[in-house]
C-alpha cells in the first residue's frame, strides 16, 4: 500500500541552533520519520555533519536572496480581463494583439472569424479601418474584437516587457 505524505515547508531556521538561516546561506533538508507520518527539519550546513539517525531523505539547498521573489503566472481570468481593458485603450492595439496571440496559443481564446473591413476612408481613418479578430472564450463565451496590429521591430521589446508584466505575478 502507498502512503502519501505531506512536507512542510523550509522552516527558515536551523533546527540544531534554533537561529535564523540567512540569505544565501546553504542548509539540508532532512525527513525523518515521527509516529505514522513524517517531519521536515532544515540545519545549517555550518552545523551538519552527518544525516540524523533514521533519516529516510535529505538534500542541500541555498535559502534564497532577500530580494529574489518567485514569479507565477498569472491566471487567464485576469488576463481576459486585461485584453478587455487594452483593447478598449487608445495606443495599445499592438499589445492587445500580442496578448490575444498568448490566449489564442494557451486554448484561452478561440478564432471565430477575422472581418476585414475596408472603405472609402481618409488616411486619418487607417487605423479605425483594419482587420478585427474575432475571439471567443470557451470559459465564459465572451468575445472579443481584437484590432490586428503586428507590431513593428522597434515596438518588440517593449511590447515583450508589458507582457511579460501582465503574464507573471510576483509570489
Amino acid at each position: 500500500m502507498v502512503q502519501d505524505y505531506s512536507i512542510s515547508k523550509c522552516t527558515r531556521r536551523c533546527a540544531l541552533s534554533q537561529r535564523t538561516l540567512e540569505p544565501s546561506e546553504f542548509y539540508y533538508s532532512v525527513i525523518l520519520p515521527k509516529d505514522e507520518d513524517v517531519v521536515r527539519i532544515d540545519i545549517a550546513a555550518s552545523a551538519w555533519e552527518a544525516p540524523p539517525e533514521g533519516a529516510i531523505g535529505w538534500w542541500k539547498c541555498r535559502m534564497p536572496t532577500a530580494g529574489a521573489k518567485k514569479l507565477r503566472p498569472a491566471p487567464t481570468g485576469v488576463l481576459l480581463d486585461t485584453l478587455s481593458d487594452l483593447v478598449e485603450r487608445p495606443g495599445k492595439e499592438s499589445l492587445a494583439y500580442f496578448l490575444a496571440l498568448l490566449l489564442v496559443r494557451r486554448r484561452a481564446l478561440s478564432e471565430e472569424r477575422r472581418v476585414e473591413t475596408h472603405g472609402d476612408s481618409s488616411p486619418e481613418d487607417a487605423l479605425a479601418d483594419s482587420d478585427l479578430w474575432t475571439l471567443t472564450s470557451a470559459a465564459d463565451g465572451r468575445v472579443w474584437n481584437v484590432p490586428v496590429r503586428e507590431p513593428t521591430a522597434e515596438q518588440l521589446p517593449e511590447l515583450e516587457a508589458e507582457l511579460s508584466t501582465l503574464l507573471f505575478t510576483e509570489e
